[in-house]
């Protein structure tokens, strides 16, 4: 059963929400990004479906709260495959796509969750992203609020996922305005790039995106195309999160781990510095991509766990 606005607090969720109060250091996620490739983790919604989210009633963020061991169970698993950098299970946690669950109170309590299971995952070593989706761009004022909430929590950056370019560029707009003149850094994830791809990463990079990229489509095998282009307009670090699926490439041979750690040399080298998976990846993908990435960053990746250069 879905728990209703007054939220369902076991013991477990509610212990974990004091770790998440731990201050951010502020530049720590921009100097991990230039001392080299920081691997980020597999897709968390897909892979709740698979322990019985139900899509129809329910929503990955919810268990934040109703299932807080799922989704930190999740989170170690890509750690220990070699993920340094944890997404929280927030793409969906604003006020109005909340409104749907009978939710819309209940803003900061799943954001601080989300943050506290990502960090208690990632420990003092990782970094936690909190993620923003594109349904709050139907509300002014949601992706703001749910921007303040992760920022309190503190997460290291956050990600703004799934979005066509022009809701970005409002939403990253509406979060720089929230979080006032906190440097928190944001990172912006298109998937669905326009034909003029160099113009947009300019107008993102200007309106004050640290970095960009894709994410969920293109899948692995044209993310180097798109990434060329984006490289060659602009200087800021680039993102490759692609996910795996119907439509996406050329099927079973795309979603293989393999695809994804032989595109990683050629992606490094255009400045890709955040690389990990999306829907219908799993933590095998992030090992993959760890050792593809520690084989040629053996210093950044040593410490990760389960990973050796």
């Amino acid at each position: 059963m879905i728990a209703t606005s007054s939220g369902i607090h076991s013991p477990g969720a509610a212990d974990r929400e004091r770790p998440s109060a731990r201050a951010r250091k502020p530049g720590r996620f921009l100097d991990r990004l230039r001392a080299g490739p920081i691997v980020l983790d597999a897709g968390m919604g897909t892979r709740l479906v698979a322990r019985g989210l139900d899509l129809g009633r329910d929503d990955p963020c919810l268990w934040n709260l109703d299932r807080p061991d799922d989704v930190l169970n999740i989170h170690r698993l890509d750690r220990a495959a070699g993920a340094v950098g944890l997404v929280s299970n927030t793409f969906g946690a604003n006020r109005a796509w909340l409104a749907r669950f009978g939710r819309r109170d209940d803003v900061e309590s799943i954001n601080r969750a989300a943050v506290a299971l990502a960090r208690e995952a990632a420990a003092p070593d990782g970094i936690v992203l909190g993620d923003i989706g594109p349904t709050c761009a139907v509300e002014p004022g949601a992706a703001g609020e749910q921007a303040a909430r992760q920022r309190d929590a503190g997460v290291d950056a956050i990600l703004l996922e799934t979005f066509r370019l022009e809701p970005a560029l409002a939403v990253l707009a509406e979060v720089r305005a929230a979080l006032g003149g906190d440097p928190v850094p944001i990172v912006v994830g298109l998937w669905q790039w326009p034909d003029a791809v160099e113009d947009a990463a300019r107008r993102l990079v200007d309106a004050g995106a640290d970095a960009i990229g894709a994410n969920c489509r293109p899948a692995i095998a044209e993310v180097p195309t798109l990434i060329r282009r984006l490289a060659a307009a602009v200087p800021c670090p680039l993102l490759a999160k692609p996910g795996v699926g119907p439509g996406d490439g050329d099927g079973e041979a795309d979603s293989n781990p393999s695809a994804f750690a032989a595109a990683v040399p050629g992606l490094l080298d255009q400045n890709v510095r955040l690389i990990g998976g999306c829907c219908g990846t799993t933590h095998a993908h992030v090992a993959a991509l760890a050792a593809a990435c520690s084989a040629l960053h053996p210093a950044d990746t040593s410490s990760r766990p389960g990973v050796r250069p």
